[in-house]
């Protein structure tokens, strides 16, 4: 809760990162429309709208809380702090699995330093910190209260050696355990289906390990059915419960996709439900014939292969989702190529640990450390369930983070445990050296006694305190997690609050079934808070829909293309910022299908010939100079980059970090001139912040000596605080023949044609 000081401020909640904002959204629908969520959306992708692929469960838990909390009628404060706060209710409860995983593979004291541990990890508290409504928190909690059920599960199924055969013969009240357990495991797993719409990654966990679980089985030549009924009871309960929920729930045109929940989901459990059921046969088959245990995986692997070609021929549609969501995890998909977040941990042009260190700190150390201790240890106690499962469930997320860095949050569950093993194992140790030096006790015949509990009190309570002062006060990852929590920055909230106050207000927010008046055209990092903040439609948003036409509008020199996107996509209004210019034009120039040469191809954009300049580089840095359609009408007070914009001068100019241009038809002013001639218009423009700029723009008079130019501000009745001098118009360089003329700005907003003769027919 520490960083509720931070996006409280203001008078309002201002939530962290993106895609918060849109759960929000979905929220604010949702309690209106209970329990409907939005599933299609014409805020985004404007004005096509589009299909939202996000499970409602997280977005109708919230509702239904702020719903309570506002006695049926909650308005939008108490909306927002429920929102808020609902993820420091999850953050906090998943403390509780954390230590009943760690207490059923390891001990107690392990647990409890577990437990204190995932609540000093910087991803962990950055998922689960005031204003990270995001749905990550929820997904977390989940997944490890349904492996913790899981593991209770294998420890008592494989305690009484369970198998098909001997259930008769064990008392019902045991039998009922492992049962209720891997029910209740189903139960929860299918909650996170309905909350993330990764979960699949969770139900294909239980497939590799009772792989590896066979494995080890045949290895010691013990019977694997404990486990197999386990496994066998948590996808029936997944199926029975699913099945019904998602065909309910199914949209046309989408029965078959991964993407969204739909059949795709009935028959992706279905297939891990006989791929577990295979390998439990092949298994058998290979202990009852005393068949070479090492043989096995490279059987389960053939096997598999064939599996997944005929896959390919029987069921294409499957095939191509599960191949799309395979790619998605890996972080070879497309557009994830381009986001920072979906980048490989270890990686950022170069090897890095920084991204390991700010999400783990010394924890990453511990944890891969005590991995491998707990590896070996798994081997020296002949591969007991619940710890090869662990081990299997480390590994794979372990696996993911390193793809991508985005899925460091669900890795600091296991970073945790492990931290808390190796800690209390090195503790132990040191315990017993301290026993080593003391005088050799009599032999008694006594039973040793336990621990005393103010002894386990006094060692735990010291081995926390140490843990505890070294996260907080040593690392500066956890102690930025907490006071500087990653909200949008004052200029763009400033920014946001302007445009949401400024521009003419868009229909049917609430009512996304319907198109609204206009949109707005960003980058997509910022959509989300476009469409929250200022409850406008946006092109492009952190969905990365519209972002070929953005990425086309930025990178593009020509300005007959702009319109056209602009048109296409009915856009009032277009927001530029300084690190789209800076930190992601590179990427910009990918998704657009160009090439970017980097810092030589820079500065030429900004030195270089102003016919070959990007359109990004043009607006933001010179303000739109010479653009016909679009007038800048409001930027931030922030300025953070400084640029010199003429290589012949030592002078450099602050840029405002955020830009917002209106787009119109323009005014065209059109006549004669001396045939072939350059014609200009130039007005000095001072905008509501005070500063003030000359907009320019040009045309060549043709054979005939007519001119034509469009101009893009008016001069009188001028919207948005602007002050906008009268036109300078003039041929060449003569300063001679100007013209002075002024333009309405219902010139302006309807297209209008006004004739300045600049010499006499």
């Amino acid at each position: 809760m520490i960083s509720w000081f931070n996006i409280s401020a203001n008078g309002r909640i201002m939530f962290t990162g993106t895609d918060s904002f849109y759960h929000v959204r979905r929220v604010v629908y949702t309690v209106q429309h209970f329990p409907d969520t939005i599933t299609f959306d014409s805020y985004i992708n404007f004005p096509y709208g589009y299909e939202i692929g996000w499970p409602p469960l997280y977005d109708q838990a919230i509702a239904g809380l702020a719903l309570i909390a506002g006695g049926g009628n909650p308005g939008i404060a108490t909306i927002e702090m429920v929102a808020a706060i609902f993820p420091v209710i999850l953050g906090t409860l998943t403390v509780i699995p954390v230590y009943f995983v760690a207490s059923n593979i390891f001990d107690k004291r392990t647990a409890i330093l577990s437990a204190v541990i995932i609540s000093l990890i910087p991803a962990h508290l950055m998922i689960s910190q005031a204003g990270a409504t995001d749905h990550h928190a929820a997904e977390v909690l989940l997944s490890t209260a349904a492996f913790t059920l899981f593991i209770l599960a294998l420890k008592y199924s494989h305690e009484m050696k369970l198998t098909i055969s001997n259930i008769k013969e064990i008392d019902k009240k045991l039998v009922l355990k492992p049962i209720f357990y891997s029910i209740a495991t189903g139960l929860i797993l299918t909650l996170t289906i309905f909350t993330w719409i990764g979960a699949p990654i969770f139900l294909g966990l239980l497939v590799l390990y009772s792989f590896v679980q066979f494995t080890f089985d045949l290895k010691e030549k013990r019977q694997s059915q404990y486990m197999l009924i386990n496994v066998i009871i948590t996808y029936i309960t997944i199926l029975l419960l699913i099945v019904p929920l998602i065909e309910i729930g199914l949209r046309p045109g989408l029965e078959m996709s991964g993407m969204f929940l739909s059949e795709f989901h009935i028959i992706y459990v279905v297939f891990l439900l006989a791929a577990t059921a295979i390998c439990g046969i092949i298994a058998s088959t290979f202990s009852k014939k005393d068949v070479k245990w090492t043989y096995y995986p490279a059987a389960i692997i053939t096997i598999g292969i064939i599996g997944i070609a005929l896959l390919n021929l029987i069921a294409p549609d499957f095939y191509h989702q599960a191949m799309t969501g395979i790619q998605y995890l890996s972080g070879d998909s497309g557009v994830l190529g381009t986001i920072t977040e979906a980048q490989p941990i270890l990686f950022d042009g170069a090897f890095t640990t920084k991204y390991v260190w700010s999400g783990f700190t010394i924890f990453s150390l511990t944890a891969i450390i005590g991995l491998f201790v707990a590896a070996v240890e798994m081997n020296r106690k002949k591969y007991p369930a619940e710890m090869v499962f662990f081990v299997t469930w480390t590994i794979v997320i372990l696996v993911l983070t390193l793809s991508q860095r985005r899925f460091s949050y669900m890795l600091a569950i296991n970073f945790a445990v492990l931290s808390g093993f190796i800690i209390d194992m090195l503790y132990k140790q040191w315990k017993k050296e301290q026993e080593k030096e003391k005088k050799p006790q009599k032999l008694s015949k006594k039973k040793p006694e336990k621990t005393p509990l103010r002894e386990t009190i006094v060692s735990t309570g010291i081995i926390l305190l140490f843990v505890s002062i070294v996260s907080i006060f040593a690392f500066s990852p956890l102690v930025d997690t907490l006071i500087t929590p990653n909200t949008p920055s004052s200029d763009w909230q400033e920014t946001l609050e302007w445009l949401g106050s400024n521009s003419p207000d868009t229909s049917y927010y609430l009512e996304p079934e319907q198109t609204p008046e206009y949109g707005v055209l960003s980058w997509w990092d910022y959509g989300n808070w476009i469409v929250y903040i200022a409850k406008r439609p946006v092109v492009a948003n952190n969905f990365q829909t519209g972002i070929e036409d953005a990425a086309r509008f930025y990178v593009t020199s020509d300005e007959d293309e702009i319109v056209p996107i602009l048109q296409k996509r009915n856009v009032k209004y277009v927001i530029t910022d300084t690190w789209v210019t800076t930190g992601k034009l590179g990427y910009i120039y990918d998704i657009a299908g160009e090439e970017f040469l980097g810092a030589q191809q820079y500065e030429d954009f900004v030195w270089g010939d102003e016919k070959l300049r990007p359109n990004i580089i043009n607006l933001h840095f010179f303000s739109g100079n010479k653009v016909d359609n679009l007038r800048l009408i409001h930027e931030s007070e922030g300025a953070d980059l400084n640029v010199k914009l003429d290589n012949r001068s030592d002078n450099s100019t602050e840029i405002s970090n955020i830009k917002i241009f209106e787009y119109v038809p323009g005014a065209t002013i059109y006549g004669l001139a001396n045939a072939n001639e350059m014609v200009s218009a130039r007005a000095n423009v001072t905008l509501s912040s005070g500063r003030s700029f000359e907009y320019e723009n040009e045309a060549i008079a043709n054979e005939s000596g007519w001119y034509e130019l469009t101009v893009p501000y008016s001069t009188t009745e001028i919207p948005y605080d602007s002050i906008v001098e009268p036109y300078y118009v003039s041929m060449s360089e003569n300063t001679e023949d100007i013209e002075i003329i002024s333009i309405d700005e219902k010139d302006v907003t309807e297209g209008n044609n006004i004739r300045l003769d600049l010499i006499q027919q």
